[in-house]
This record gives structure tokens, C-alpha cells and sequence, in this order.
């Protein structure tokens, strides 16, 4: 992939560039965490047509008319990146902000017609949290700049009037949030909501899963990638290779096939990501 081969030169000159930082202590320090990705989901939606009914209203007007809906399917392509920046303020409280961009096609519905347009939606959180050797948690407003967080439903039955005057899939703002229960330097489990870098390829808006740091120069996750943006949940597969005490190598992917609510036409939900990850001690 182009987007890949672009970034890996990118962080093979990174440590030639920053070089390594001396330190006093290793309970404070800022992270510094860039990355970039690509794949793709599966679109279920409905558009519908109105029948109007032969009855007669008590004021004249016509009744019995209803809608017929047509589920179609299309494959979303998207590209994304996203950097963030999070220091310790305390042995135990951390601060900081992440932004991000999503490119992808969205498709909007009017009625019994579509229209399909390629969008870039940016954003950006910041966050505060609260980390123990074996308890962890924060959060923060996930703020779309533009176009909004694509939120779709997945239900035909979800779909209200907005859906079908082309608003149905947009938000604005989205809570970010994380719970750690463990010790990351044995085994942990753990949950977040739109904290990946990037945000989709690295894992889509919630993830779950287990994770360990015990084994030398190697960080595993292994969880759940949850639907939304994606239609279908699928295994994902998280690993960071620990280069020197500073740099980190960052890696993501997740695959699943969806095939709609009403007709059968599966599509390969795919995403891949890489990036880095720099800490500068205090």
C-alpha cells in the first residue's frame, strides 16, 4: 500500500531525527503517537417509495397508503490518520489531545433516491485520565469539526424522517472513554471507545479485548472490533515492537465480511494500520 510505504520512511528517519532523550525519572513523561491506515466496510442502506392508498379519510384526504424499502449495499473505502499528544501531570494522572481525519465515501438517502460523495471528516479529543498499576480509566469529547462521526443504525426499523431527507447517519460529538482492570506488565483487560490512532483502521470506534507487555520488546492485544462503523465485529489484532526504551513500532488489523440485513451480498470489512510511538522521559 502507498499510504504504508509512505509512512514506514517516515518512521525509519524518526529516530535519526529526535535521537535519544536523556531523563531524571520514568514516572513522568509525554507521549507522542502518530499513525495512519486504510481499508474498507460495508454500507447497508434503504431507500423507499410511498403507495398511496385507495381509502378515504373522515376530512377527504386519502389513507391505507404505505412505504416499500429497498435495502442496496456498497463497499466503503477509506483512508485515515491521526496523531496524539499525552503527558503525565502526576505519578498518576494524565492529560492530553488526539485529532484525526477520515476519509470515506458517504452515501445520504432522499426518499427513493441516493446521492454518493467522497468526504473528509476532522477531529478532535481531548482527554484526562487516571492510571494505577492495575486499575485505569478517562475520557473526553470526541468533537467532529466537519460532516460528522459516520453512526449508522444497521436497523432498517432504526431509521427515522431524517434518514430519508439525507441525516440520518452523522454525529457531532461522541464520548472517547477507557477502562483498564491489570497490570499492563502481566496481563490486562480492557475496553475503549474512539481512543484508536488512527481512529477506524486502528481498530473502528470500540474495541475489548486482553493485552500484555510482559514479553521483551513486543506488546500484544488481542480483542474485539466491535460494529459501527464497520456492520460486522470482527477479531483484532493489536502489536507494538519496542525498539529502544523510547520508540515504539505500532501495528493494527482487523477483518470480517458482511452480507446485510435482507440480501446476501457479502463485502470484505478490512482495515490496517501502522504508526509509532515516542516517549519522551522527564
Amino acid at each position: 500500500m502507498k499510504l504504508g510505504l509512505k509512512l514506514c520512511s517516515v518512521l525509519m528517519v524518526l529516530p535519526l531525527v529526535v535521537g535519544v532523550q536523556k531523563h531524571r525519572s520514568d514516572s513522568l513523561y509525554t507521549d507522542l503517537t502518530i499513525g495512519a491506515g486504510e481499508g474498507s466496510y460495508g454500507n447497508s442502506f434503504y431507500t423507499r417509495i410511498y403507495t398511496p392508498g385507495s381509502g378515504t379519510g373522515c376530512d377527504g384526504s386519502g389513507s391505507g397508503g404505505s412505504y416499500t424499502y429497498y435495502e442496496h449495499r456498497k463497499k466503503i473505502g477509506y483512508q485515515d490518520g491521526g496523531i496524539g499528544l499525552e503527558t503525565t501531570v502526576a505519578r498518576k494522572v494524565k492529560w492530553g489531545v488526539r485529532a484525526g481525519y477520515i476519509k470515506y465515501t458517504r452515501v445520504k438517502v432522499f426518499e427513493s433516491d441516493y446521492t454518493i460523495k467522497t468526504n473528509t471528516t476532522y477531529f478532535i479529543n481531548p482527554h484526562l485520565s487516571f492510571e494505577w498499576r492495575y486499575f485505569g480509566f478517562g475520557g473526553g469529547p470526541a468533537i467532529a469539526l466537519n460532516n460528522g462521526f459516520y453512526y449508522p443504525s444497521f436497523k432498517q426499523g432504526n431509521y427515522g424522517e431524517d434518514y430519508f431527507n439525507g441525516n440520518g447517519y452523522e454525529k457531532t460529538v461522541l464520548p472517547s472513554y477507557h477502562l483498564r482492570l491489570g497490570n499492563p506488565e502481566y496481563i490486562y483487560a480492557s475496553i475503549s471507545h474512539l481512543e484508536n490512532i488512527p481512529l477506524i483502521s486502528g481498530g473502528g470506534y470500540l474495541n475489548y479485548g486482553i493485552g500484555t507487555e510482559a514479553i521483551p520488546y513486543l506488546s500484544l492485544w488481542v480483542g474485539k472490533s466491535a460494529k459501527k462503523p464497520f456492520e460486522e465485529d470482527a477479531l483484532l489484532l493489536k502489536a507494538g515492537l519496542k525498539l529502544n526504551r523510547n520508540l515504539s513500532l505500532n501495528f493494527t488489523y482487523r477483518s470480517s465480511e458482511s452480507k446485510g440485513d435482507y440480501t446476501y451480498v457479502p463485502i470484505k470489512e478490512k482495515g490496517f494500520s501502522i504508526g509509532m510511538n515516542y516517549r519522551f522521559f522527564r
